[in-house]
């Protein structure tokens, strides 16, 4: 709180002060100092929390942590994907969200909630592999991470949970395969004007039975966002292993 004081020596010396100031202020340079941009979030363990629309009881979960299942502790260089699996029913419709925590924390931080909280900076993707070409759309809607920013060329030791490789598979006439049959539709909205998709809301539609993997990266935009992948930096980029039957 300011100290108030009133006396005719006070203000003698403040118009002293005054003047000095009007006289060497203008040998300097204005200096305009910008707020630091929020950084990216800190999070140890990603779920992907799904319900089917059809059947409650249904209720797949997925996590991927940093957390050591044997030692309950922070491990940053290393990720625990055991339980990083998503078994879904053929041809069905869930809801999913994505609960993002800080383990380290006491109690458990709700990551998810900052990220709320910075609506117009977060923009997640999710990347279905193998996918068919004919279903791979890049667009400010769409949740597929451009093929210029695919993980390939990764060793087979790296694998997630049941063993798939990390690798993006881009099916096309002179590839064949199976295509995992998925589509992720973010279903929430910032308040940016026009509203742009968020994605810790969102909806899941499988196809017939086929496995594979799906990329989740939640890229960290602030002042950038504009509904695509390029802007701003990555707060996450996990995969899961997905089982469709």
């Amino acid at each position: 709180m300011k100290k108030i004081i009133s006396n005719e020596r006070t203000m003698f010396f403040a118009s002293v002060l005054l003047g000095m100031i009007s006289l060497t202020g203008c040998n300097k340079d204005v200096q305009t100092v910008t707020p630091a941009l929020p950084g990216n979030e800190f999070l140890t363990t990603v779920e992907l929390q799904l319900v089917n629309t059809s059947n409650p009881l249904d209720a797949p979960l997925a996590i991927s942590t940093q957390i050591s299942p044997y030692t309950g502790t922070y491990q940053g260089d290393s990720v625990y994907s055991n339980l990083a699996l998503l078994n879904l029913k053929a041809n069905s419709t869930y809801t999913g969200q994505v609960i993002i925590l800080d383990e380290t924390q006491h109690p458990i931080d709700t990551v998810s909630t900052e990220i709320l909280a910075r609506e117009n900076y977060h923009l997640f993707f999710f990347q279905p592999s193998p996918i068919d070409s004919s279903n791979f759309i890049i667009s400010s809607t769409t949740t597929n991470i451009p093929i210029a920013d695919w993980n390939v060329g990764v060793p087979a030791s790296d694998t997630t949970a049941g063993g798939v490789s990390d690798d993006e598979i881009l099916i096309t006439p002179t590839n064949p395969g199976l295509p995992l049959n998925l589509t992720v539709t973010r279903t929430d909205h910032d308040n940016n004007n026009p509203p742009l998709q968020i994605g810790l809301q969102d909806e899941f539609v499988t196809g017939t039975a086929s496995t594979g993997i799906l990329r989740v990266v939640l890229r960290h935009q602030p002042n950038a966002k504009n509904g695509t992948y390029p802007p701003g930096s990555s707060d996450l980029d996990i995969t899961y292993a997905i089982k469709i039957q």
